[in-house]
């Protein structure tokens, strides 16, 4: 015969409140675990149900534990001494999750593998996804893209271009007579826009449509400049660069409205910003690479390219007022510094 002390039986019990899953009306009852049974008793109420049917909620600081029931019912007990020896004795026991979040040391490493996995899935899944993805859309979509970004801009931030039509139709021509790789040839749509915001610029559409401004071709000291952006703005148009920035930026974005919340403030914004960074820089080296391999292909230096981006930044800085060469810029810039382009540009392999 097994003797029960009186403080044991005593422990045997506690109370809570029952809900029957059908009403929000509170029940006072008496929890009591019988062997492997779960005994509940109150006003109008009496279960005996197997705990193996009997789903127990983990663990928290001061919170209520919640014993759930296969029919809907549920009973909100204190977490209590007496709940947790009523508990073990009855073999139930935490997950391993649980044990495991209440251990500091156990905690670190999965906030650890948690940042490691981040990284991983920022710096090479989601690049790899935005690839796969952008060149999967149809043109059609593409196109849309295209007309509805620039639609957006025109009249606002670009204005028609003030270069004579001569101008702009030998331009066009020059560019229609550029020899490609195999595979990689751009049937590029060239507008001429002008802007006081963007000055001396150039940027590639999804679609191939390519916009010069006019103060860029302005500045440069030939054709051949030109054609070397028009090279480069072309290898942002064959990598797709533009609908990749698109889906990843987006994808940060959401990121960022979930963890960190309101994404339009100056906290959100910037780190949007400096993760965003680094996806441009990547694609404007492959861009610098493409148009290297291109001018050669046309028997033209890849250092055009170069020397011309020495006048753009010159350019840029002149009318900033910036002649520090900060390098804290050139970090955070969308752009990598030009000396490093200069660089690649000069290391590239003959043709």
């Amino acid at each position: 015969m097994t003797l029960t002390s009186h403080s044991e039986t005593a422990a045997s019990a506690t109370s809570g409140l029952f809900y029957d899953g059908v009403s929000s009306r509170a029940h006072q009852v008496t929890i009591r675990i019988v062997g492997n049974t779960v005994c509940i008793n109150g006003n109008n109420i009496s279960r005996t149900i197997p705990i193996s049917k009997v789903s127990v909620s983990e663990p928290f600081d001061g919170a209520h534990r919640i014993l759930r029931f296969q029919d809907g019912a549920t009973c909100e007990v204190p977490d209590s001494n007496a709940l947790s020896g009523m508990l073990k004795r009855a073999g139930h026991g935490d997950s391993l999750v649980v044990r495991l979040q209440q251990r500091w040391r156990w905690v670190a490493i999965s906030f650890a593998l948690l940042i490691i996995v981040l990284f991983a899935i920022y710096r090479m899944g989601l690049p790899w996804a935005a690839e796969k993805l952008a060149f999967r859309l149809p043109d059609k979509a593409l196109g849309l893209i295209s007309q509805q970004t620039l639609s957006s801009i025109d009249g606002k931030w670009l204005l028609p271009s003030t270069l004579p039509p001569e101008r702009q139709k030998q331009l066009r021509e020059r560019f229609a007579h550029m020899a490609f790789p195999s595979g990689k040839h751009v049937v590029a749509n060239i507008q001429f826009r002008s802007s006081a915001m963007f000055g001396a610029n150039a940027f590639a559409l999804p679609d191939g449509t390519i916009v010069f401004l006019d103060k860029l071709v302005e500045l440069a000291e030939n054709d051949d400049q030109i054609v070397a952006v028009f090279a480069h703005e072309a290898g942002h148009v064959v990598y797709r660069h533009g609908v990749r920035q698109i889906i990843q930026s987006s994808v940060v974005a959401l990121v960022l409205a979930a963890y960190v919340g309101d994404v339009s403030t100056l906290a959100g914004a910037l780190t949007g910003w400096l993760l965003e960074a680094k996806y441009s820089r990547d694609f404007e080296r492959d861009a610098d690479r493409f148009a290297g391999v291109v001018l050669q292909r046309n028997n033209m230096s890849p250092g055009l390219l170069g020397s011309f981006l020495i006048r753009l930044e010159e350019d840029h800085k002149k009318h900033k007022g910036d002649s520090s060469g900060s390098k804290v810029w050139d970090y955070i810039s969308t752009h990598p510094p030009t000396a490093e382009r200069m660089k690649e540009m000069q290391a590239l392999p003959k043709q």
